[in-house]
């Protein structure tokens, strides 16, 4: 197994690489209703559309547009397999010697048995005297179309460490609603914090707390470029 750099250079998606034989050939074949954990491998895209970089006059750094068509990828389930397609934005901010961003992304995977889509996010952190990303993690949730309709597919990829992973699960699921959102509580049923650390809580200081900047809006920088 080894990591495209092509794949990394251009795009940046960070996703599992591994030599492809083809998303015909399959390790094993699965009933199109059963309950599955897969794991995966995923090759270069066939096309890709650059996104736009843009700092902001408070130094956020915006993406916007990338665009990953067709990439094949391979389950040890095969109703995963197929052409992967990835939109994604995202924002970051740098910190010290590192940068940070958040990439909301959707995606479609199509194979003779139907189609997968949905949407997710990435998540980097990185640092310039780290060798390997503090974090970087991607994952969605697909639902199936098609041969698929009603499955559902929650997929997890891991890409911090050297030999990323890339896992799957497929369910025969209705997707629950979410969950309203927690109402804010009054300040008297807040947990009060314990311990040694009880003494660090309170308001953060006043003043500059980052690093500084120069706030005029500006292109991307070449640095800004290989982060992507």
């Amino acid at each position: 197994m080894k990591i495209k750099s092509t794949l990394i250079a251009a795009t940046g998606i960070g996703l599992l690489v591994g030599s492809m034989v083809g998303v015909a050939a399959q390790d094993e074949e699965s009933d199109v209703r059963s309950v599955a954990y897969a794991t995966g491998t995923a090759g270069d895209p066939q096309a890709v559309v650059e996104p736009t970089l843009r700092r902001t006059s408070d130094g956020q750094l915006q993406i916007r547009g990338l665009r990953l068509d067709d990439i094949p990828v391979r389950f040890t389930d095969s109703r995963l397999s197929g052409l992967l397609t990835i939109s994604s934005n995202g924002a970051g901010r740098d910190f010290e010697d590192g940068h940070a961003r958040l990439e909301p992304r959707t995606y479609r995977i199509d194979n003779d048995g139907g189609a997968w889509t949905g949407s997710g996010e990435r998540i980097l952190a990185s640092s310039a005297d780290q060798p390997r990303p503090l974090i970087n993690h991607e994952s969605m949730v697909l639902f199936g179309e098609g041969g698929y309709e009603g499955l559902v597919a929650y997929v997890f990829i891991e890409l911090a460490d050297e030999e990323p992973e890339l896992e799957a699960v497929i369910l025969d699921v209705e997707m629950a609603p979410s969950p309203d959102p927690i109402a804010a509580k009054e300040r008297r049923d807040m947990p009060v914090p314990q311990g040694p650390m009880a003494d660090s809580v309170g308001p953060a200081p006043s003043g500059q707390t980052g690093p500084i900047r120069d706030a005029r809006p500006e292109a991307a920088t070449a640095s800004d470029q290989s982060r992507i």
